[in-house]
């Protein structure tokens, strides 16, 4: 006989409760009578939804084309850092540091 499904709050409650209790995921599931495989089949759809990272604009500011001075030609502004780079810089480069920066 099957039991009643499970929803999305319930779930991330039982997650939630097995941190939280310092037991391993085995013996809370053994203890709750919860079917391990179907706990980590679970909580691992459940991370996959909630943990990817959403895309996200990145706002590019060109320096004042009047100004002669040293400073970069480019300023990236991308989770809280600022980048200035000069524009000479590889554009390979710059996507791996925002990767970087992304992860």
């Amino acid at each position: 006989m099957r039991r009643e499904r499970r929803t999305k709050e319930q779930w991330e409650a039982i997650f939630l409760a097995q941190q939280s209790s310092g037991i391993t995921a085995r013996e809370y599931c053994a203890k709750h009578n919860i079917h391990h495989k179907t706990f980590s089949a679970r909580k691992s759809g459940f991370k996959n939804k909630t943990e990817r990272p959403i895309s996200k604009l990145v706002k590019v500011v060109k320096a004042n084309p009047e100004s002669k001075s040293t400073t970069p030609t480019l300023t990236v502004v991308y989770h809280g850092v600022t980048l200035n780079v000069g524009k000479n810089v590889e554009a390979k480069w710059l996507a791996d540091v925002m990767k970087a920066l992304a992860s």
